[in-house]
């Protein structure tokens, strides 16, 4: 049975009808990545993405024609599905407010069960079991975007896997990412492949650099301020700690 939409909904409880229609089609092909996934953890980080990787798949186009269906299910809703190189990109405007959605295929993914319960009834849905990438791979990820692009939500995430959550990466993601970066920064672009002493020497520059005002500037409208404050150190903190796991 299809997964009604609470009207009027929230950019939340979108994200959460998503996450439980996606997870009511597909059952444990789709596993959830990225920012929704540590909403998931309790993350005070705003998102409005929710990321996928479908497994096992070989082609996007496997699974376009589902996720379009699934996303003009809603009422009056614009929806624009697009395919990328690398993904699926969705995104879905109704009642005033947008999410996106991303999707990839892998021919598989090391996943674990999560509740939605916390997102889930405060939007008034009840909880959902659904499939989430491996934490450890999830971590091993992250820290490979941070490389690649350069931000501090990358940073921020990556902290609270390791803080918060007390995971460490998985080091073969990690480092078959490095070995195939693909980065748009400049000073990035000829780089085709790192090993993990030159990620770490990379990382640990970036935090012997990082200030509040940095994560102000760049999460001022994703963290509530009364969880910025002090932040960069424990940031530092965390990922100084983890840098000497990797040598």
């Amino acid at each position: 049975m299809n997964l009604p939409l609470i009207r009027p909904t929230s950019r939340e409880a979108l994200l959460v009808w998503v996450l439980h229609r996606f997870a009511e089609e597909f059952n444990e092909r789709a596993i959830l990545k990225g920012g929704l996934l540590l909403r998931l953890l309790d993350s005070p980080r705003d998102t409005n993405d929710a990321d996928f990787v479908f497994a096992p798949y070989r082609s996007k186009r496997q699974i376009a024609p589902r996720v379009k269906a699934i996303l003009e299910e809603i009422d009056d809703a614009e929806v624009d599905v697009r395919l990328h190189s690398t993904m699926l990109r969705a995104a879905i405007r109704v009642d005033g407010v947008g999410v996106q959605v991303g999707c990839s295929v892998a021919d598989e993914c090391r996943s674990i069960a999560m509740t939605t319960a916390s997102m889930a009834e405060a939007n008034g849905y009840p909880p959902r079991v659904v499939r989430a990438m491996d934490l450890s791979v999830a971590l091993a990820h992250k820290l490979a975007a941070w490389n690649e692009r350069r931000l501090v939500r990358d940073l921020y995430d990556a902290y609270f896997f390791v803080a918060r959550v007390g995971v460490s990466p998985d080091m073969p993601t990690l480092e078959e990412r490095l070995s195939k970066m693909r980065s748009n920064r400049p000073e990035l672009k000829r780089v085709r492949s790192m090993t993990i002493a030159a990620f770490s020497r990379a990382l640990e520059a970036a935090l012997a650099n990082l200030t509040d005002r940095a994560i102000d500037e760049e999460l001022g409208g994703l963290i509530p301020a009364a969880s910025r404050a002090g932040l960069s150190l424990q940031i530092r903190a965390a990922l100084n700690g983890l840098l000497q796991t990797l040598e």
